[in-house]
């Protein structure tokens, strides 16, 4: 009877135990809490472009590892295009096992690496209450802003309240020559015409230099961020706050470069080629093909440059895209272009297509203005390239409308 009484005690004793054995990253002691910033790199998918990051909880007594990330949306919310468009994207925070979340990046090919942090028992604590704090359903969700309130800066701001204001009191010197569009422009540039149409929907306000704590809008450059990080090592000095450092997986993905990629002479000779076309065709003997092919040329661009206007002009009044407000290229790709379909359709370099030259020669006049305004200290958006890509063709447009009237 001793025997089977003896093994019923240790089963007793074991499951008296056992959560305290497995309590996990909720109830775990801070000294048995460790604080891992995972890193992944840019994936495939256009919105995988910028990478992502994720705060892991580790407890070292029960191996139970979490992660926590800011990054999830749905495809199947109601109207989620128009909300999209609008600027009005909600997302969410979740808290996934680590281990099946990183070799489900690493199987979608993209880097991962994961730094253990430097945090007191305290500091952890702190963070874990705060992170199972907002993962409840009432406190999940928040607006995304693409630049200021997206995955990785609400993991920056986690960090940083946990560690007293850490981060932020020490990256508030200057990024460099780093914008909000040259980072995007970087980030996207494996994906040209994606970057392109993003470089010509950024308003002024993506052009602010940025500091080092704004630049970490990006999962890798508040990576490279925590690296320069110290924080008090307990006994009167000073450590880095980052400990160790780990290339979990390289990723097939190729990285994005370090500078976003010159676009002023490129956009510069198409905008030439594209014009002289246009003229070419409106030449006072051309034949038939040439008039052809530069009132094609013609009714292209104002059909896509006054579209694109009327995008701008719609993201500036109609939604919440801040970046994208005030936007110097609708002096460029005025909506108005569009009003140049009739005249042109009429024939393109004959006298009954001149009543739509006072238009055309308005347009290239803002345009020009355009030009002349980036000697002033007030017209700061980044958008020679632009420009020199338009100012051609708008010029190129009010001539083949105009000369007819003088050769009358």
């Amino acid at each position: 009877m001793m025997k089977p009484l003896r093994h019923l005690l240790m089963l007793v004793l074991l499951l008296a135990l056992a959560p305290l054995a497995h309590a996990g990253i909720s109830h775990a002691p801070g000294r048995d809490l460790r604080v891992e910033l995972v890193t992944y790199g840019p994936g495939r998918v256009y919105w995988e472009r910028f990478g992502h990051v994720a705060i892991i909880l580790r407890d070292t007594r029960s191996g139970e590892a979490v992660s926590f990330n800011y990054g999830v949306f749905d495809f199947d919310t109601h109207d989620f295009f128009l909300k999209f468009i609008r600027g009005h994207m909600l997302y969410s925070m979740d808290a996934e096992y680590a281990g099946p979340e990183v070799t489900s990046y690493i199987d979608a090919g993209r880097a991962v690496r994961i730094e253990k942090l430097a945090f007191t028992p305290a500091q952890a604590s702190a963070l874990r209450y705060f992170l199972l704090w907002n993962d409840q359903p009432q406190n999940r969700r928040y607006r995304y802003d693409y630049f200021y309130d997206n995955c990785a800066t609400r993991v920056r701001d986690a960090l940083n309240r946990a560690l007293g204001g850490a981060i932020q009191a020490q990256t508030q010197q200057s990024a460099g020559a780093r914008t909000f569009r040259s980072q995007s422009e970087r980030m996207l540039a494996h994906d040209l015409p994606l970057m392109l149409l993003v470089d010509l929907g950024l308003g002024p306000r993506a052009d602010r230099p940025l500091t080092q704590w704004q630049d970490s809008f990006l999962p890798v450059t508040l990576s490279d961020l925590v690296r320069h990080v110290r924080v008090p090592d307990g006994r009167g000095g000073m450590q880095p706050l980052v400990t160790s450092s780990r290339l979990v997986y390289a990723g097939d993905v190729a990285p994005p470069p370090p500078a976003p990629p010159a676009l002023r002479w490129p956009l510069l000779a198409i905008g030439l080629a594209w014009a002289a076309l246009l003229l070419w065709g409106a030449r006072e003997h051309a034949g038939a093909l040439a008039r052809w092919l530069g009132a094609a040329a013609a009714g292209a661009y104002v059909l896509l440059g006054g579209s694109a206007g009327l995008i701008m002009l719609a993201l500036w009044t109609l939604t919440s895209h801040r970046a994208a407000w005030a936007n110097e290229n609708l002096l460029q790709f005025d909506p108005a272009l569009l009003a140049l379909i009739w005249p042109l359709l009429r024939g393109i370099g004959a006298r009954r297509a001149a009543h739509g030259w006072t238009l055309a020669l308005a347009l290239a006049a803002l345009s020009a203005f355009g030009l002349l305004a980036k000697l002033t200290p007030w017209f700061v958006q980044a958008n020679l390239h632009w420009i020199l890509f338009a100012l051609p063709l708008n010029l190129a447009l009010a001539w083949t409308l105009w000369r007819p009237r003088v050769t009358r």
